[in-house]
């Protein structure tokens, strides 16, 4: 059977904004007048489409843009760009994806230096008393994800991403949760790099990712090729953002972000508190089921609800929500194995509902009645 409700909005952000397919299959629909960078008309979408990413951000500097393929390869690029002496002393947290803690520990491997992590405190969030006396240390990398993937938990990445720079430390902010829910500002709150995803609240297409690279940050290339550009040179043109976008541009991809912004700029507000509001009922109904356990913290927070059925792993229950239900979900450890360990769901994980602004009260229902059921 079809999706009868789509709460997957955590993963991969559906539907598609307005405008987002058009866009994808205008691009698609015309001949390719070059490979890449070469012709005029893609020329023109990549930089409009940077400039537009750059306006929506408040970056004054829309070559601090970078694109890559996804916001794990922009989270690669900004991590294992950075010179072997930032990872001397590593600071993240539990809250943080595979996408930041694999590069990071493959770093820290590598260059031989230091891993420290920030647990939560008796409330189920990030602990902020451990992350200040962390900061004592000097470390020379914090990474902080804005948005818990798993609980929607919402992380106070100003503050505490102000407090590391006056530590020492440069400033990485993982923002795939967040974009197009929260404010994003990295300019102003002084962010060195920050990475999200075009799929997920911005209903893009997804193989898009975003880097923001602070002026203060020069970062080796982590590969290199074509660029369509200066190919008279044998190595990566050194001149941001080429010297991080090797190979063919993905201008379907990019078209879609373009688009996909555009909507969002219209739409940012009621959007936003639409999906609030469908968090907010989807929440207060699961809470309502006998024999429904849910985790993370009571307070602020995105729609990202995990809980757990009694008597179902999670796993089996969310095959068993789509096949017989029509609801969409999510089930494991959503690449986030350390917050789980945390909140003493691994290594099963939990099952994971995460609504949008594009939810709808019947889709919700919907989904609580199937909860209902399967917990009887």
């Amino acid at each position: 059977m079809g999706p009868v409700a789509y709460l997957n909005n955590a993963a991969e952000g559906w539907p598609r904004a307005p405008g987002v397919t058009d866009a994808v299959r205008e691009v698609l629909d015309r001949p390719p007048e070059g490979a890449g960078r070469s012709s005029a008309d893609e020329e023109d979408l990549i930089a409009e489409t940077r400039r537009s990413v750059a306006a929506w951000l408040q970056v004054s500097d829309p070559t601090r843009i970078v694109f890559a393929g996804s916001a794990t390869l922009a989270l690669n690029l900004g991590i294992l760009g950075l010179p072997p002496e930032r990872f001397s002393h590593v600071l993240t947290t539990v809250t943080e994806h595979n996408s930041v803690l694999r590069p990071i520990h493959d770093a820290v491997a590598r260059y031989q230096g230091r891993l420290s992590l920030v647990g939560l405190d008796q409330a189920g969030v990030l602990d902020e008393e451990s992350f200040l006396r962390a900061l004592e240390g000097r470390p020379t990398l914090v990474a902080v994800n804005h948005v818990s993937n798993v609980t929607g938990q919402i992380n106070p990445v100003e503050s505490l991403l102000a407090k590391a720079r006056q530590a020492g430390a440069l400033t990485l902010l993982d923002a795939s949760q967040s974009v197009s829910y929260l404010s994003l500002r990295p300019e102003q709150w002084g962010v060195d790099l920050m990475a999200f995803g075009g799929q997920k609240g911005l209903h893009g297409p997804a193989g898009v990712g975003v880097l923001y690279v602070s002026p203060r940050v020069e970062l080796r290339p982590v590969y290199s090729g074509g660029t369509g550009v200066q190919s008279d040179l044998l190595h990566q043109p050194p001149a941001m953002p080429l010297r991080l976008e090797a190979g063919t541009a993905n201008t379907v991809g990019l078209a879609g972000l373009r688009a996909a912004l555009r909507w969002r700029q219209s739409a940012a507000e009621s959007f936003a508190r639409r999906a609030a509001e469908m968090a907010v009922r989807l929440e207060q109904g699961l809470s309502g089921i006998s024999g429904v356990r849910r985790f993370g913290p009571g307070g602020p927070r995105l729609g990202v609800i995990s809980f757990r059925i009694t008597g179902w792993d999670p796993t089996e229950a969310a095959w068993v929500l789509r096949r017989s239900f029509g609801v969409v979900s999510r089930a494991g450890l959503h690449c986030a194995p350390l917050m789980h360990k945390a909140l003493g769901t691994a290594p099963e994980g939990t099952i994971r509902f995460s609504v949008s602004g594009f939810t709808t009260e019947e889709e919700v229902e919907h989904a609580l009645e199937a909860v209902r059921r399967m917990a009887r």
